[in-house]
């Protein structure tokens, strides 16, 4: 990846640091600009062990702060110091995707929109699959709405697609509502011991990382796992959280189904929420929101 915009403390390390929350990175350099006297920033590239990793860091770094600057990430193109910045570009949603459909494909079915800038499915790290949703960028925001409207309900593959807005920011009419699930945010061991489907009223597949970030208090480290089989123990709970960072504290109820997991820090439990919504354990696609930190 190409991280551009960084402030002329971020070192090799810090930034190893901050971007080692999404997974294994194999290399960075941080590559001082020769204007920097003159208002220039600095920029860098990562090396991460496999793609899929990579792909999680673009869509989850991009637009962070570090120091007083807010960072800039893309793919890095061979030959050249990066491709085309989308950061500032127009997303959009594609959910339901079926199995078959790639990053190829999805370009195809968008590409015969004006402007379109990038679009990639999103893969399972554990299975390789794809995790039946992914993303498509526009430079024009005519274009993507073109393509919410045309594409929603249409069949790519052997499924009909459902297209919307990938975050607020881009339309005053987002939608989340979820109309299996109690609109609390917030959960109490005793109430969720009681009714574990009393879950947060945001479906995790249609926000934005930054959005599930900010559903809570920064303070709180704690992800509800609903959905969980009766046969389920800690031991395939751990690895699975490790990913994302340091594991505090596991309280599982196997017999009712779920478990609670404290997290080290706020956005690392913030990213195993965005990142696990919906992945397979055991047949079981699990259930993730925000618990309730015990005081």
């Amino acid at each position: 990846l190409y991280v551009g915009n960084l402030d002329p403390r971020v070192t090799d390390a810090m930034l190893r640091d901050i971007f080692s929350v999404t997974g294994n990175v194999k290399s960075v350099k941080v590559i001082p600009d020769k204007n920097l006297s003159h208002g220039g920033c600095n920029y860098g590239f990562i090396e991460f062990s496999d793609h899929s990793t990579a792909e999680q860091a673009l869509l989850t770094m991009s637009g962070r702060r570090i120091f007083s600057s807010e960072i800039k990430v893309n793919w890095a193109a061979q030959g050249s110091t990066q491709k085309d910045d989308t950061s500032n570009h127009y997303h959009i949603f594609i959910g339901d995707l079926c199995p078959e459909v790639s990053d190829d494909v999805l370009a195809k079915a968008f590409g015969v929109f004006s402007s379109m800038s990038d679009a990639r499915v999103m893969w399972d790290m554990n299975t390789g699959k794809s995790r039946g949703f992914g993303f498509v960028a526009f430079k024009n925001k005519a274009h993507a709405e073109q393509a919410i409207a045309t594409m929603n309900g249409e069949r790519l593959g052997s499924r009909a697609i459902r297209v919307n807005w990938a975050n607020q920011k881009n339309t005053s009419t987002f939608t989340a509502s979820n109309n299996n699930s109690n609109s609390s945010n917030n959960h109490s061991n005793s109430s969720s011991s009681n009714n574990s489907s009393n879950r947060n009223s945001i479906p995790m597949q249609y926000v934005t990382y930054e959005q599930v970030l900010a559903q809570t208090s920064a303070y709180n480290t704690t992800v509800y796992v609903g959905n969980l089989s009766p046969k389920i123990t800690q031991n395939d709970l751990v690895p699975l959280f490790q990913r994302y960072g340091g594991i505090m504290e596991v309280r599982l109820q196997p017999e009712r189904g779920f478990a609670f997991i404290k997290m080290d820090l706020h956005e690392r439990a913030a990213l195993a929420i965005f990142s696990l919504q919906g992945a397979t354990l055991n047949k079981r696609p699990i259930k993730l929101s925000w618990g309730r930190d015990r005081s």
